[in-house]
């Protein structure tokens, strides 16, 4: 199976965008690590409760322009359109995690100004990344992502022990990611693109309503696996959201595997879909089905070490935990598969679907984690986890295979009228 996906024309592409988003998760696992070890559980839980707040809003306002500019392989709106938009979408994300921060959380307010900072810095990179991937020059941004995790975690290395508090060591990462960001810059001038803030008024507005959909559908799937973290921060403790925290965080190295698979695949999918080669389309879902779900599989490898594993990994807090893990690593299968279910509906286009498949999940994630959490802790958070991502795939699934079936039979009356024709 690994073969088939990994042929001599893609396996580079592949190869260096997982080694950089890897790369890139071990730079967020070090801030957790270094938090932890030096400051503790509790203070990790708070890092952990502002960046739930943070990644939803940067879905949001990303508008998810990257997988339309990417899936666009007409080149309809051009590069500038959507690198005006995103860089709209990065000052309102910034006044946002702001203003969160100063009304809500002003004991941890340097946690969002840096991790929104940071954030900013990386969803304009991520635009010009957009490009590069829509261009299958996966290679150029999988290096810049590996670059700018080795320098951040060089940096977190040095300022979490040179300064006063975690929170101002996190200036790390802003310094990290505006380093790069800078680089990214002088790569998209040797592709010949001038950055130009000529505004085409009526396609940018277009953009825009398609980037808004798209981006609350984005804001709400973001927010799914973050609503356990508020229910366990308001009715538990931070101690417990340190710990929840801790335990998904190992959850992302096997995420960024499946990220780099799936969407390496979009532009392919989006072109066996739109040439009505839906055998195609349906063969790289089912290989890629089944590469996520043993990934999954191979993470329970880790049960029988988890009470020698994790504390070396953050502390002795870590013990005994096995049954919230093993919730969570089956929770994080159907999470795989979802991503790829996902991916295929953004190849097909059927932005518009997402949204109250996504508002449905939240509401019924609100509802379960308000009545189990309270009650059953730690594991109840890991409950809600798995329940949530059972029923996201369900409904993707169902949503797709009901498009699939009206496009194979809007093909088919096609080829019927032109066989009566000739």
């Amino acid at each position: 199976m690994l073969k088939k996906v990994f042929q001599k024309g893609i396996s580079k592409n592949y190869y260096w965008a997982f080694l950089g988003n890897l790369a890139s998760a071990a730079s967020q696992w070090v801030v957790l690590m270094l938090i932890s070890k030096l400051y503790g559980t509790a203070q990790m839980g708070s890092y952990s409760l502002a960046l739930a707040w943070i990644l939803p809003l940067y879905a949001f306002f990303s508008l998810q322009i990257r997988n339309i500019h990417v899936a666009d392989q007409a080149n309809s709106y051009g590069f500038n359109l959507f690198f005006q938009l995103r860089l709209l979408g990065a000052v309102l994300f910034f006044i946002t995690v702001c203003l969160i921060g100063v009304l809500f959380y002003k004991h941890i307010l340097l946690v969002f100004v840096f991790g929104g900072l940071f954030k900013v810095f990386e969803m304009i990179s991520d635009m010009i990344h957009a490009e590069f991937h829509k261009r299958s020059k996966n290679e150029v941004y999988g290096k810049m992502l590996l670059l700018r995790a080795v320098l951040a975690i060089a940096l977190n290395l040095l300022l979490f022990r040179a300064l006063p508090s975690f929170q101002v060591g996190l200036i790390s990462l802003p310094i990290a990611y505006l380093i790069t960001m800078l680089i990214d810059f002088r790569l998209l001038g040797n592709l010949g693109i001038s950055i130009s803030f000529d505004i085409n008024k009526p396609m940018l507005k277009k953009l825009a309503g398609t980037g808004i959909l798209t981006g609350l559908s984005l804001l709400l799937l973001y927010l799914l696996p973050n609503i356990p973290r508020f229910i366990l921060e308001k009715f538990r403790n931070s101690f417990e959201l340190g710990l929840y925290s801790g335990y998904s965080a190992l959850v992302i190295f096997s995420r960024i595997f499946v990220q780099s698979v799936v969407q390496n695949s979009l532009p392919r999918l989006a072109r066996h879909y739109d040439e009505d080669n839906l055998s195609g389309f349906l063969s790289i879902l089912k290989k890629e089905g089944l590469m996520v779900t043993v990934l999954g599989l191979l993470q329970f490898s880790l049960l029988p070490i988890a009470n020698w594993l994790f504390p070396i990994l953050f502390n002795r807090d870590f013990i005994g935990n096995n049954m919230l893990l093993s919730l969570i690593f089956c929770g994080s299968i159907f999470s795989f598969i979802a991503f790829v279910l996902n991916n295929g509906i953004n190849a097909m286009k059927m932005f518009s679907i997402q949204l109250p498949v996504y508002s449905i999940l939240t509401i019924l994630s609100l509802v379960l984690g308000w009545l189990i959490i309270p009650y059953y802790g730690l594991n109840g958070a890991g409950m809600v986890y798995l329940l949530m991502n059972i029923l996201l795939c369900i409904m993707l699934i169902s949503t797709m295979l009901f498009r699939l079936k009206s496009r194979q039979k809007a093909i088919h009356n096609q080829l019927t009228t032109r066989l009566e024709v000739c």
